[in-house]
């Protein structure tokens, strides 16, 4: 595993907009910040950011982090997986609060596919997807992740040892409602991690809660089951 500053290279928006709505999103609050889109519950293409020049060194790139690609349009999907597949030296990166769309879409292979958990019942709902990607897709087709961020409650971790990597990190911003992680919680989750090897990344939300930086990565050779 190999430690680097951040969890992604390059970011890559070619939709903004989100149907989701959560209260906690940040995404939402740089939409009223700046102004992408004019409704931000009405996701619209960019094709500015769609053809955003890629470089030709080896990255990972996180596709989605303005959108969701459950509420993305189907000739939007086409498109976007058309120019994945135009540089495969590249890690691409997908994270959705609806896992079950992996089973609805034919990704490219390589490519990374993670839900967003911010309470048990997510962790349940999108394992139980998980299990039945591993089932029916080809060895080392996928790699799976998780990103538990913003954490609202303590997690039961059993669940992450069909997962390759796990990402954790606090609510950020200035919600008024917004849930302060307890330490604890954060230490079951990287014990369980560690004893199972299972690379864990913290985000620095967590610095004053959990002070120790753990930034790993997953290896290329999937888990089997």
């Amino acid at each position: 595993m190999k430690n680097k500053i951040g969890w992604c290279n390059l970011t890559w928006n070619p939709a903004v907009g989100c149907r989701g709505n959560c209260e906690y999103c940040y995404a939402r609050e740089m939409n009223k910040r700046f102004g992408f889109i004019k409704d931000w519950i009405i996701p619209e293409w960019k094709e500015s950011n769609f053809n955003k020049k890629f470089p030709n060194k080896s990255q990972k790139i996180f596709i989605g982090s303005m959108s969701d690609i459950r509420f993305w349009e189907e000739d939007w999907i086409k498109r976007t997986f058309k120019r994945i597949k135009g540089y495969p030296q590249h890690t691409f990166q997908f994270l959705t609060k609806y896992p079950y769309i992996y089973h609805r879409l034919e990704f490219p292979a390589k490519t990374w596919l993670g839900f967003t958990v911010t309470e048990n019942k997510d962790l349940a709902n999108g394992i139980l997807h998980i299990k039945k990607l591993r089932d029916f897709s080809l060895n080392g087709k996928y790699l799976y992740f998780t990103s538990i961020e913003p954490i609202l409650e303590k997690i039961n971790p059993l669940d992450l040892i069909f997962l390759d990597w796990v990402i954790l990190g606090a609510e950020t911003g200035r919600r008024k409602d917004r849930v302060i992680p307890k330490k604890d919680w954060i230490e079951s989750i990287v014990k369980f991690c560690q004893d199972n090897n299972i690379p864990v990344y913290l985000k620095d939300s967590l610095k004053n809660i959990y002070p120790e930086e753990i930034k790993e990565f997953p290896e290329t050779e999937l888990k089997l089951f």
